[in-house]
């Protein structure tokens, strides 16, 4: 386990990230939490948006299913590890934004690709409905794994990072919707034209965005553990 208060003495010198209650309790500080709270939400359901309107995009959309699978699955096996190394039970992601992400894209594909736009609608608002419900109002935790993906929390779970499918199968659809409506000839929708030495840099992120993702993740656990196991954080 990561001895807290030696790591926030470490890195945050100033207190700027950091600062101890009357309690005497490390927490983050009012600004980060206040980002966490209002921002974390508004910034992962834009994700899904772009995410459901890329689907317009997309030239082989199963194959691309599967990338998804296998790098959210990496992902989980490697925070896993992490957890049991650590012996911090939030660091591991069971279901977190990616594996999600490929939930939602399989649904789509295999369930509702040729249905039409308002049967789209209909099925993001029953999701967001149903997710909105279960996040707000409460439901009593369950052991069983796929209550626990649409939503329902399950007993005993401690993930920092949980991302359902309900709501967030809504958002990826009402991204679909969009994409259909606004993206069908597959051309910007920007009134003027993008210089290319702008726009590449962009395109290259968005190629390899998901070999991005799970290589962060990787490369900078590895530092700040590297750097917790010389400082005897660990």
């Amino acid at each position: 386990m990561i001895d807290s208060s030696k790591w926030a003495a470490l890195t945050d010198p100033l207190g700027v990230w950091y600062y101890t209650n009357a309690e005497g309790v490390l927490q983050s500080a009012k600004w980060v939490t206040w980002i966490r709270e209002y921002l974390t939400n508004p910034a992962v359901d834009t994700f899904f948006i772009i995410s459901g309107i890329a689907c317009i995009f997309t030239r082989n959309g199963r194959k691309n299913i599967i990338k998804l699978f296998i790098a959210a699955l990496l992902v989980a096996a490697f925070t896993y590890g992490l957890s049991l190394w650590t012996g911090d039970p939030t660091r591991f992601i069971r279901f977190g934004v990616l594996m999600c992400y490929a939930f939602c894209h399989l649904i789509y594909e295999f369930l509702l690709k040729k249905r039409s736009n308002e049967f789209l609608f209909i099925i993001a608002s029953v999701s967001f409905a149903i997710g909105y419900y279960i996040r707000y109002h409460g439901v009593a935790a369950m052991r069983f794994p796929i209550f626990y993906i649409l939503g329902v929390p399950q007993i005993g779970d401690q993930s920092s990072d949980f991302w359902p499918i309900f709501p967030m199968l809504g958002w990826f659809l009402l991204g679909v919707v969009i994409g259909r409506k606004y993206y069908s000839e597959k051309k910007t929708r920007l009134p003027y034209k993008i210089p290319d030495k702008l726009t590449k840099p962009l395109q290259f992120l968005g190629r390899y965005s998901g070999i991005i993702y799970v290589s962060h993740i990787v490369i900078y656990t590895a530092v700040f553990c590297g750097i917790g196991y010389i400082f005897h954080l660990l």
